[in-house]
């Protein structure tokens, strides 16, 4: 059977439908709302509606408890491949945390292509376990992710790779995926981001059939694991800066969800290609 079959079960309408849930179902997901623990139960939900049994990670941040969604695959052998994304939002001042912020965008987007690629690789047997994992505090310089990796260093976990979803409906005028490379911060881990890019090029190139360009890991939630040394690559959506970033007007209608398909095929067809 071709290994890569399962690209073509990618569902456009899924990914729609996840994203406008995200950004309708409440006025905002900054981490601080009082929206967020009804949020953390609505992926928890999602997870299990997928087959998966999630579990919070619980971190505190100036003495409040404040949650990351995680639901893990088993099987294969040695460290897990954790592919994340972050859930919050926020508007334009940080220090308003009830503004409204729908973050279509910025971020269901990438939820929604980890809800899809978790949905299609259920049943598929891997050679590494995976882990899905949506953080919370992005928005506020890491608070979720820089825990979660901190946890996971202090517990010497063997992380294979760490893969982000960040921002991937508002593409550049070629459509290009922008495949992202560690190039900086701990040197150990950058030749095996490198390397990991380079494979992702040739898929993008012969499976995918999708352009794609090149860009430095930063500023997302892989940055606190690459910080840690572990491997780390993502997806971003481009070099053009997306005009409703950070604002009231990141609605679903703005995402371009043929570009966040491909983003999911190309996710899909990553892990397909390193870890089946």
């Amino acid at each position: 059977m071709n290994k890569y079959a399962l690209l073509k079960e990618v569902s456009q309408a899924n990914l729609e439908r996840e994203v406008k849930q995200l950004a309708t179902r409440w006025p905002t997901r900054h981490t601080l709302s009082k929206h967020h623990l009804a949020i953390v139960g609505h992926l928890e939900g999602r997870f299990q509606a997928l087959g998966y049994a999630p579990k919070r990670h619980v971190y505190s941040h100036q003495g409040k408890p404040l949650n990351n969604v995680l639901a893990e695959k088993s099987g294969g052998s040695g460290g897990a491949i954790l592919v994340c994304a972050h859930f919050d939002s926020r508007q334009e001042n940080l220090g308003a945390p009830e503004a409204p912020a729908p973050g279509a965008n910025d971020n269901a987007t990438g939820v929604a292509v980890l809800f899809e690629v978790a949905r299609l690789l259920k049943n598929t047997p891997m050679r590494h376990p995976l882990r899905f994992v949506l953080f919370s505090g992005e928005e506020q310089n890491l608070l979720g992710s820089t825990a979660y990796a901190s946890e996971c260093k202090a517990k010497g976990e063997k992380l294979t790779l760490v893969f982000n979803l960040d921002e991937v409906g508002y593409p550049d005028k070629a459509k290009s995926l922008f495949l992202d490379r560690d190039e900086g911060g701990v040197p150990s881990n950058n030749a095996a981001s490198a390397k990991l890019v380079a494979r992702m090029e040739v898929l993008a190139r012969t499976v995918v059939k999708v352009p794609t360009k090149i860009d430095p890991v930063e500023a997302s939630d892989y940055v606190p694991f690459e910080q840690h040394g572990y491997v780390v690559t993502g997806l971003y959506e481009g070099e053009y800066r997306y005009p409703h970033y950070h604002k009231s007007t990141d609605t679903p209608d703005k995402v371009d969800f043929a570009y966040v398909t491909s983003m999911a095929r190309m996710t899909l067809a990553f892990l397909l290609d390193y870890a089946k």
